[in-house]
């Protein structure tokens, strides 16, 4: 009895507690993980690159074949499609066993130690990094302690960030024959809804370094991170080096292997984490104290139902009427062939696959929970207040969120705490780079839309005794005795920077990466801030922008996630003790706890890599309602950011040259982008530029003729270091020997076959499907299995080669021809068709035409043969008398009277 009352009043402090000290909803550290493995063994191919195209050409006017060498790891590149293979030893024996092994690590695995392998195919990651991105370095002085920053490009090809699939073992050969022949996938960030039975799950892969591989399978030298699922289970990889930073007292710690630059590469699942001891499960819902997010008024909570599908954010929406969709429909009535690409994501999102966007079934064995997040800590203000909207009607619901892909490109922010922890602010931004990396996949292929970088501002890992001005939330943690900011302080202040630092940088949001946790919490950010900002201060003092704040963990990349969660309007998913009004997202309409199982729920089990159907239906509501998005962008019509930047290997307005980072020329200045002493152009930014800094003259050939029948040569203008703009034959000219079908096609002499025979080698590909077989520029070729009618890849038909009916490809796209040439081309593609629909119209017409005639026949016919009548003979004119007539009628009295009823009969009155 008094322990229970003690219990009580303890709960009570402990509520009041939050209500006075305003604790935003922090993320919960993980639990301890229990078993870390290391890898035993691996590999990395190259898929053999794509020769380069002439000199200024563009992809779209030249047959894109790969090389015959095939690349070695050592020179890897930020473009290249690799295969990535590893082993990991299994659990074969009691946890305490498994412990043993980890403390006796060995390069080679034992022969008797069972292994299982992982392969993963993997591209590069799209939209990644901003074109203009920028990273920012500070450091100080050792003696003066002074602050520096430098400033330098971040290029993308500085950045080894990979995103595919893991694959099925028994399938990796025809997976890989496909990859060299660039047949058509979905983007790897839907890995997880990609419908192949190859496909066993998603990856995000950054590599480090791969420099001092000496051989494919070279392990010692081959360093990399990221996550990835297979069959439904999630694993991370790290660097034992980085994993031994962010470990906590009670995990697993596995020696180092003496022989790997990092001590090995260590690996651990979701599964491998322990129930936490100190986790006292929530009885209420209750939801954050911060007054911002709890406000009732707060848009979030009134929200309007879900949209039509009309209102959703559309990229070129698709019409109901048109080419395509008629084609379409034609297509599939008159039997005309299909293809197989790799199948997309429906548009309705299926809560049954492998993205596992549902809980499990009620027969599924219950997991363990673990506090992942407190219920009262995490987004800046959800208090027991009533709101309006806990969008339970909009369950599940993607209304609202984009149809075509969009991208928000963020800053990321390490103050001296995090930097500190990774120990060098190299560690760091890799650290950085690779939770934007996993973070992207699950916003791409739940919302459609990418988190990219634009901005790093990476501090020195040493902390100053008082911040800067202009930087004040970099500043140690509370108790180290320089006047520390906690977790929830260093979120207002962080906000107040970035809003005097204002919209110009391009970023829709600022992250800040810290080590500074408040107790169990790691995570924090503000409700429903997206492309925000500005900064606005509350009567409390508190200053909200579009801001959050992650702190370094093992599994730091799933708060960043849940954090960028709230910015986009995701309010907590429920749990246990909740009601279908409380403020918080439902698991459905009749059920309320969710379990834990997904990304923004205030605890969790081991797989929090999805949002919930509630969430997805949050997320996609206030995106078409409530939140700012004017900073989800389209991809390829990225913002350019306001600063120049002198070094990015762009000659930008201001600049006369711009020879790139770390590369040296005898013509530009690479500090300033100015012509050196003398020069009027560099080599390095075009190729009418000779060595000695001077034009070339008229007479140097700049772009070879590809074809003699075809394609003309260029040469320098002499006062221009651009070559002239490539010249060619009209499209569709005849051109080689006679037979073959070839036709000039922006400069080059080749048909659909041949670019067909060219790409698809590996797969022995020699015929392109007819012109209407996909309406699009994609090279579509016949499928030498069977399988399907043709199979589509990732290339595109040269430009000016035929498409659809009667159209060019121009940029990779399909340009409709004219009615005239539409109608002959359709003609031809479907002889089938149109011979008998030809004969029988023919046939209808000539009929038309006998009726007509027979009309004709007959109306001269009736008229010859008519009957020829006299005119009629004029009436002789009656004389009328001229005298009066009687006044009186005649009598038979009279003389000379006749009786006139003898003639004409009695007389009727």
């Amino acid at each position: 009895m008094l322990y229970n009352l003690i219990l009580t009043l303890y709960s009570v402090f402990f509520q009041f507690l939050q209500l006075t000290t305003h604790l935003h909803a922090h993320s919960s550290p993980p639990p301890p993980i229990l078993t870390v493995r290391h890898v035993s063994a691996g590999s990395l191919q190259l898929l053999p690159r794509l020769l380069s195209p002439p000199s200024q050409r563009t992809t779209h006017n030249s047959i894109l074949k790969r090389s015959q060498s095939i690349p070695t790891p050592d020179q890897l590149r930020y473009d290249d499609t690799i295969l990535l293979k590893f082993a990991i030893p299994t659990s074969t024996g009691s946890h305490q066993q498994q412990q043993q092994q980890n403390k006796n690590p060995s390069m080679i695995a034992d022969p008797d130690q069972p292994l299982q392998w992982f392969t993963l195919s993997l591209r590069p990651t799209q939209n990644l990094i901003h074109p203009n991105a920028k990273i920012i370095y500070s450091s100080t002085h050792p003696t003066t302690l002074q602050t520096t920053s430098t400033q330098s490009p971040l290029l993308n090809q500085d950045v080894l960030a990979y995103s595919g699939w893991s694959i099925d073992p028994d399938h990796i050969q025809s997976w890989w024959d496909e990859e060299h022949a660039s047949v058509d996938r979905p983007s790897p960030e839907w890995a997880s809804a990609y419908q192949d039975h190859r496909v066993r799950g998603w990856a995000r892969i950054l590599i480090h370094q791969t420099s001092d591989m000496e051989s494919h399978d070279d392990l010692h030298q081959l360093i990399f991170e990221g996550s990835f699922e297979h069959d439904n289970q999630l694993w991370h990889i790290k660097p034992l080096e980085s994993f031994q930073r962010i470990r906590t007292h009670s995990d697993s710690d596995p020696l180092p292997w003496q022989a790997h630059p990092t001590g090995g590469l260590v690996v651990w699942r979701e599964s491998d984490h322990a129930p936490n001891p100190d986790e006292i499960v929530a009885s209420s819902c209750a939801h954050d104290q911060l007054s911002f997010n709890s406000n009732p008024q707060h848009a979030v909570y009134h929200a309007p139902q879900p949209p039509s599908s009309s209102q959703q954010i559309q990229f070129n929406p698709p019409s109901s009427f048109s080419l395509a969709s008629m084609t379409s429909f034609l297509d599939h009535l008159l039997g005309m062939p299909s293809y197989r690409p790799a199948q997309s994501p429906s548009a309705d999102i299926n809560f049954n696959q492998s993205s596992r966007l549902v809980p499990p079934p009620s027969n599924t064995k219950t997991r363990t929970l673990h506090r992942r997040q407190s219920m009262t800590n995490d987004i800046t203000w959800l208090g027991n207040s009533t709101t309006s909207s806990n969008f339970i009607n909009s369950i599940g619901s993607t209304m609202g969120c984009p149809i075509g892909s969009r991208v928000v490109f963020i800053g990321v922010a390490a103050d001296c705490t995090y930097v500190s922890k990774y120990k060098t602010q190299d560690a760091a931004r890799m650290a950085i780079l690779n939770n934007v990396n996993s973070v992207s996949a699950i916003y791409q292929r739940t919302f459609n839309v990418s988190i990219g970088v634009v901005e790093l501002n990476v501090q020195s890992p040493e902390c100053p005794a008082s911040p800067k001005a202009d930087a004040l939330w970099n500043v140690a943690c509370p108790g180290s005795g320089t006047g520390g900011l906690d977790l929830n302080r260093r979120l207002s202040v962080f906000s107040d920077w970035r809003g005097k630092k204002g919209g110009g940088d391009g970023a829709g949001l600022w992250h800040l990466m810290s080590d500074c946790s408040s107790g169990s919490e790691v995570g924090v950010a503000w409700l429903g801030q997206l492309c925000e900002v500005e900064s606005q201060t509350s009567n409390t003092g508190q200053v909200t922008s579009g801001t959050g704040v992650t702190a370094a963990t093992t599994n730091e990349w799933q708060v960043m996630a849940h954090e960028i969660g709230h910015n986009f309007g995701a309010i907590h998913d429920c749990a246990s003790g909740c009601g279908l009004s409380d403020a918080c997202c439902p698991q459905s309409q009749s059920s309320c706890n969710s379990n834990g199982n997904f990304l923004m729920s205030p605890v969790a089990t081991k797989n929090t890599t999805n949002f919930s159907p509630c969430s997805i239906g949050n997320i996609c509501t206030t995106l078409h309602s409530t939140v700012n998005t004017s900073c989800l962008v389209t991809p390829g019509r990225r913002a350019v950011i306001s600063l120049q930047q002198c070094g990015n290997g762009i000659v930008e307005p201001g600049e006369d040259c711009d020879p790139g980072q770390n590369t040296n020329s005898s013509c530009c200045d690479p500090r300033t982008c100015k012509f050196r002493a003398g020069a009027v152009c560099d080599p390095l930014n075009g190729p009418c530029c000779q060595s000695d800094c001077q034009f070339a003259s008229s007479q140097q050939v700049c772009r070879p003729s590809a074809n003699a029948e075809c394609d003309q040569e260029e040469r320098c203008s002499g006062s221009d270091v651009h070559c002239p703009d490539d010249k060619f034959v009209a499209n569709g000219k005849d051109c080689g020997p006679s037979g073959m079908g070839l036709k000039c096609a922006a400069g080059m002499c080749t048909s659909r076959d041949e670019q067909c025979k060219a790409q698809g080698t590996m797969l022995s590909l020699t015929k392109a499907c007819p012109v209407g077989a996909t309406m699009d520029c994609k090279i579509a070729c016949v499928d030498p299995t069977g399988r399907a009618d043709c199979i589509v890849l990732s290339t595109n038909f040269v430009d000016g080669s035929e498409c659809g009916y009667g159209g060019r490809c121009v940029g990779g796209n399909c340009k409709a021809g004219s009615i005239k040439d539409t109608a002959e081309s359709w003609f031809k593609s479907n002889l089938a068709i149109s011979i008998p629909i030809a004969i029988v119209a023919g046939l209808l017409g000539l009929m038309f035409l006998l009726m007509i005639f027979r009309c004709l026949r007959d109306c001269a016919t009736r008229s010859s043969s008519r009957p020829q009548y006299a005119p009629p003979i004029a009436p002789v004119p009656r004389i009328i008398p001229t005298h009066p007539p009687p006044t009186q009628p005649p009598h038979p009295s009279q003389r000379n009277w006749i009786d006139p009823t003898v003639y004409n009969g009695p007389v009727r009155v």
